[in-house]
C-alpha cells in the first residue's frame, strides 16, 4: 500500500460558486460540490497514482480491507468534499445512524467545515435560538425562520463542527472542506421560499427532519488564523467518537503515524509532498489523499497547511 491519490468528482449545484474551479483551472461554474475522498456509493472516487491507478477507493477496500482500513470497521470510512458556495445552501439536518439506516438505507451524517475562503461578511448557520418546536414550524409556515437561526460569522482558517441533528447551513461567499461519516442524506428544512426558473420551490423534507432534529444542539466557531510560524505545529480541532480532525502548519516536515486508522488529508494552504517508502507525491493548493492504515510512518514536506482527519482504531 502507498499514500493514494484521488480524483475529484464534481456535483452541479444551485449554489455554486467559482472558487475552487478557479484554483484548479477547471471551465465550469456550476460545480458546488467536489467530493475528494469517498467510497459511498453515490460517489466513489478513482484513484489517480501507482499499482492501483484507475481502481476506486471502494475497490480497495473490498480487497485489502485491513491494509485500507487497519481496526477500524469498514462502515466508520470518512468522506471528504469542498462545497463552494455562491448562495446560501438550504437550511437542512442530517439524521442519526439508527434512523437513517431504517429510512434511507443509509449512515447517519455527522460532518464538521473548514473554511479555506471567505468574503467578507460571510456566515454560516449553526443551530436555532429557540428549542419550542412549535415556534419553529410557525416560522416556517410564515417564511421567516431566519429570525430563529443562530448565525455565525466566518474567516479562512475558521472551523465548525456539525452533529446529527442539527440545524445548519453554509452561507454564500465560502470554500470549505467538509469531513464527515460515510453518508449522503440530507433532508431539506427550509429554502428560503426561492423558486427556480418554472416558479417551483424545491422539495423540503420536513417529516423527516422534525422525527430527527434536535433544537437543544449547538456550535461554536473555532478561529485558526494561519501565522507565520517557525516550527511545525498542530491543533486538534475535533475528537469526537466518529473522527479526530487536526490541522497542521507544517514549517519544512513532519512525520505522522496512521496508529492502525486510514487517515485523510487534504492540502487546504500551499501544497507540498508526501513522502513514503522513498517516494514522493506531489500535491497542489486542495489536493486530498487516502493514506491507508498500513503506510504506518509517512512524512508531508513542505510550508503548508494540512486538515488531517481519522477514526480511533
Amino acid at each position: 500500500m502507498y499514500p493514494l491519490k484521488l480524483k475529484p468528482i464534481y456535483d452541479e449545484t444551485i449554489w455554486a460558486g467559482d472558487k475552487l474551479t478557479k484554483i484548479r483551472g477547471v471551465d465550469a461554474t456550476t460545480y458546488g460540490t467536489s467530493w475528494e475522498v469517498s467510497a459511498h456509493p453515490y460517489c466513489q472516487n478513482e484513484i489517480l497514482n501507482g499499482e492501483y491507478k484507475g481502481k476506486t477507493l471502494q475497490d480497495l477496500l473490498v480487497d485489502y480491507p485491513k491494509a485500507m482500513l487497519g481496526n477500524v470497521s469498514k462502515e466508520k470510512i470518512l468522506r471528504c468534499a469542498f462545497l463552494d458556495a455562491q448562495g446560501d445552501l438550504s437550511i437542512q439536518v442530517h439524521p442519526y445512524t439508527e434512523y437513517a439506516k431504517k429510512h434511507d438505507n443509509d449512515y447517519g451524517k455527522t460532518e464538521s467545515w473548514y473554511v479555506l475562503d471567505a468574503q467578507p461578511g460571510a456566515t454560516l448557520v449553526a443551530g436555532t435560538k429557540t428549542t419550542d418546536v412549535d415556534v419553529i414550524k410557525k416560522a416556517i409556515n410564515d417564511e421567516n425562520l431566519e429570525e430563529y437561526l443562530v448565525y455565525h460569522d466566518i474567516k479562512a482558517g475558521d472551523f465548525i463542527h456539525i452533529n446529527a441533528g442539527m440545524l445548519h447551513a453554509l452561507g454564500g461567499g465560502i470554500l470549505a472542506i467538509e469531513v464527515g461519516t460515510n453518508s449522503n442524506t440530507t433532508y431539506r428544512f427550509y429554502d428560503y421560499g426561492r423558486k427556480d426558473a418554472s416558479g417551483n420551490g424545491r422539495e423540503l423534507h420536513l417529516d423527516k427532519s422534525f422525527d430527527v432534529v434536535d433544537l437543544k444542539l449547538q456550535s461554536s466557531v473555532i478561529h485558526t488564523p494561519l501565522e507565520n510560524n517557525e516550527t511545525t505545529k498542530t491543533k486538534t480541532l475535533i475528537d469526537c467518537d466518529d473522527y479526530i480532525v487536526e490541522v497542521i502548519d507544517v514549517v519544512g516536515e513532519i512525520d505522522l503515524q496512521t496508529n492502525g486508522s486510514f487517515n485523510t488529508l487534504t492540502f487546504v494552504h500551499g501544497g507540498g509532498e508526501i513522502e513514503y517508502n522513498k517516494q514522493s507525491i506531489k500535491n497542489d493548493y486542495t489536493d486530498s489523499l487516502f493514506i491507508p492504515a498500513a503506510c504506518d510512518t509517512y512524512k508531508v514536506k513542505g510550508n503548508c497547511r494540512v486538515l488531517r482527519s481519522y477514526v480511533k482504531d
